[in-house]
Parts: C-alpha cells; structure tokens; sequence
C-alpha cells in the first residue's frame, strides 16, 4: 500500500500549489479525488531500484509509492476546524503542514506571521483530539457508574494524555510505554501523528533564506522542516525531464521538489527500502527501521511470515557491484539470516519458507 501524507494548513496557505508541484509530471497531474479531496499517488524514486530493474530485466518493475491528499477542509480559519474531518485526517500516516512564507498578508487577512500561523494549526490538531477524548472519556466514566469496569486501563491513558494538552502539550509528546500506546492506539490521535512542515515561499526566496525563524520553531519543536516556492516547483515539475535540471540549476536546486519530500518524509517516519528481485518482478517495499526479517517477509505475503524458515540476503550495493546473485553466492556474500535479523536500507532478500 502506498504511503499517505496528508497536505494540511491554514486557508490559502498553499495547499493545493504544493499539491500540484507535487503530483505534476511532464505528462500532466496524476490525481483522483475523494470526495472534496485531490489524491495524486507518485513513485518514490529510487537509483538503486533503477539500476536492479535493468540488471534483471524482469516482466514488472514495482516501486514504492506515496500518495499525497489535498484535504479541501470548510471555508475560515476558526479554531478546531479539523473535528469534522477527524476519521478522514487519521488515516494519514503523517502530515505535511503548508505554511506561507511569501507576501505581506496571510490567508485571514492578518500581517503574516509563518510561526503563528504553524501554532494555529498544530492547536487545530490538538483539539480535535481532545474532543474526542473527552467524548470517550465521558462515556467510559458512563460504563464504570454502571459496574463495568474493564476500560479502567484505557481511561487512565486518556487522562494522562488530557492532561498534556490541559499543559499545552500535543499527545505525540506524552511519554507512553509500549502498553500504554497500545491502548490508545485505535484512536489515530491527529496530534500524535508524525509531521513534517512545509514553507510556501515566493519566487525570489526558493530556498526559503527568509525562513529562519520558522525554520529554528521547527528545530526547537523537532519537526522536518523544508521550504520551496510551490507555483514554480509545480511549473518545473510539468516541463520534460531533459529541461528540468537546468531549471532547477537556475534556482539553486539539486532535485524536484517530489523527490525532495518524499525524503523528508522517509526521515520522519524512520522508513527504509528493501528489494526482491527476479525474473519476474524487481520490486521496493517500504519498512519500518528496526524490523526485523520475519515481519519483513510478512510485508511480501502473510504465509511467509508464518511459516519463516531464513531470510538470503545481499546489500544493494554489492549486488549491483557483482551484477547478479551467482557471483554474490560465489563470492560468499549471500548471507543466511534468521526471523530475528533487522534489516538495513537497500537489503535485497529473498525469502526462505515452507510453503
């Protein structure tokens, strides 16, 4: 399933610019739409993958995929007006919070301020949060004055995060053991989620230089922070790909700006790529860093997690090095590995399983 990050911000942040910027292609906007919103879904690029795809030649070549939802939320910009979209937003696997960086007035008619304009949002979040916590609390409290004690757990976790945001706090900063988050985990907090922040600059700023305040609220705060000017990102994006890397050397730029999110976007998730490769198919999956061999292979097909045996296994760049997996074998870098081994970024495994 492709990655989903959700474009969120204040009104005429520039959502639907950095939308477009990101789901234009030389061939015109690859986009559906649910209901109100635009969902353009785009391959994650990767050289790697590339370059194992022409090595195998193989019938299909599968990246990985994000998409990226333009959320077309109600008109105004009055506090909490992310409640109505709650089950929506939460199936986001993270945010991209649109902030504009460019002119004099904002979206409210206000004198600009980028910083503000982030804690607006991020409040937004927070209390769409907390009125869902205080419904789930009220109506637990419900059961227990009628006997019925087993949400007891779960409430004493939804306090402690009502507590944080009483403090000001979002819940993605309320310390949680494993069992605590388990609890809670069916709600999909929007607070909780992971987030990373967009600067909207103007024509003469594509770098966003005139970001640094925005940019140290971001660091303080621990967010991924990137700036770029979306209606000329959008305008590159859409020229052919012969023609995009003088135009990005114009600006100063080393890449597109799709290519450049969806790298902020692995880093803030913790996400890593590793391939299966073969006649008939080359293909990326996105993991989590940290998981290990076993849930891995459950990513590729259930059964082989459940009936795991061992994980062969060769670094990306030794494949490639080697140019086939004969050679690796041969060379005696093909390693056997167990359901316990973590798997690295740019591993090329082949499942082991009896089935």
């Amino acid at each position: 399933m492709a990655l989903k990050i959700y474009l969120i911000g204040a009104r005429a942040a520039g959502k639907s610019s950095v939308f477009d910027a990101l789901a234009q292609t030389p061939e015109g906007r690859h986009f559906a739409t649910k209901g109100p919103h635009r969902l353009g879904t785009v391959k994650v690029p990767d050289e790697r993958l590339e370059i194992l795809n022409g090595m195998f030649n193989p019938r299909k070549l599968v990246p990985a995929e994000v998409t990226f939802v333009d959320i077309a939320l109600a008109g105004g910009d009055e506090v909490g007006r992310f409640g109505s979209f709650n089950a929506f937003l939460s199936e986001a696997d993270a945010f991209a919070l649109v902030v504009q960086a460019h002119g004099e007035m904002d979206g409210a008619g206000q004198l600009l301020n980028p910083v503000a304009q982030l804690e607006s949002v991020l409040l937004d979040l927070v209390l769409a949060d907390l009125e869902k916590i205080e419904r789930r609390v009220e109506k637990i409290q419900q059961e227990v004055n009628r006997g019925m004690k087993q949400s007891l757990p779960e409430l004493e976790v939804l306090l402690k995060c009502k507590a944080a945001i009483d403090e000001g706090q979002s819940v993605r900063e309320v310390p949680l053991s494993a069992e605590e988050a388990k609890r809670i985990n069916s709600f999909a907090f929007l607070s909780q989620k992971r987030l990373l922040v967009v600067a909207n600059t103007g024509e003469n700023d594509p770098q966003g230089e005139g970001c640094a305040e925005l940019r140290a609220e971001c660091a303080a705060r621990g967010f991924e922070f990137m700036a770029f000017c979306a209606p000329l990102e959008a305008e590159i994006a859409a020229l052919a790909e012969k023609d995009q890397a003088a135009f990005l050397r114009d600006y100063g730029l080393a890449e597109p700006v799709r290519t450049r999110l969806i790298q902020a976007a692995y880093r803030t998730l913790k996400l890593i790529s590793f391939f299966t490769v073969g006649d008939d198919e080359v293909r990326a999956w996105t993991i989590v860093q940290g998981t290990d061999a076993m849930t891995a292979a459950g990513k590729i097909h259930t059964d082989f997690a459940r009936a795991f045996i061992r994980a062969e296994t060769v670094g990306a760049a030794t494949l490639i090095e080697k140019q086939s997996l004969a050679a690796c074998r041969e060379a005696g870098l093909l390693r056997l590995e167990g359901k316990g081994y973590v798997v690295q970024d740019g591993d090329v495994i082949e499942i082991r399983a009896g089935v």
